[in-house]
């Protein structure tokens, strides 16, 4: 209102201030209603779960593009391990179960900090990818249900960041790709939280060393 009133009798200043506020507002209106969507979709079983050989790279990095866009100051540090080994997923949807991690990161984390996304092949076969940030933590009587629908953790200056969708939509999506996902805190050196996911690499009798799309 005050924008539309003042106009170009408000200073420069204010202007860029009302419209970076109006754009933050409209983006996380954006997010609810996108993420309230996808549950809603999900509960009713009316999401379809594609079973792709996918490539784990593909889905980190792509997921680190989008969250960029958002937090264009942020930093992330991938690791992936050599050769590893494509996975039976949703490629779209593992990317938006990454980029919830990382977005919950960002907004539990100091802005000078970095979160860090990695995965690598387990001792039984399994790919573990985690999201790991320096933030806050969680603390121990909450970690049992940061993955409940709404449930979010006051921030350092006891407000509750984002819609409390993310977590239980990401959990719901690893969920259906035959997974598993569960959060640790602290992290390490006593502070931040650690998200990992565990994903199957292979059917029986495939070797989950070898890349899939070389035989398809």
């Amino acid at each position: 209102t005050s924008l539309r009133q003042l106009g170009d009798r408000m200073p420069k200043s204010d202007r860029a201030d009302l419209l970076a506020t109006i754009e933050e507002e409209a983006s996380r209106l954006s997010s609810f209603v996108s993420n309230l969507l996808d549950m809603t979709r999900l509960e009713a079983g009316a999401l379809d779960i594609r079973r792709d050989w996918v490539d784990v790279g593909d889905a980190v990095r792509g997921a680190v593009a989008r969250t960029a866009k958002i937090f264009p100051q942020r930093r992330v540090a991938i690791s992936l391990d050599d050769g590893l080994p494509f996975v039976r997923a949703d490629a779209a949807l593992l990317e938006q179960v990454l980029f919830n991690l990382l977005d919950n990161a960002h907004k539990y984390s100091p802005p000078e900090s970095v979160t860090r996304i990695a995965a690598r092949l387990t001792a039984n076969g399994a790919l573990r990818i985690t999201v790991t940030d320096d933030g806050i933590g969680i603390p121990q009587e909450a970690l049992g249900k940061v993955f409940g629908k709404f449930y979010r953790v006051a921030g350092g200056d006891g407000r509750a960041p984002g819609t409390g969708l993310g977590l239980s939509i990401a959990a719901a999506l690893v969920s259906a790709m035959g997974g598993t996902i569960a959060a640790t805190s602290p992290a390490a050196n006593g502070k931040g939280t650690e998200f990992a996911i565990l994903l199957p690499t292979h059917e029986t009798g495939l070797d989950p060393t070898s890349n899939p799309m070389a035989t398809a």
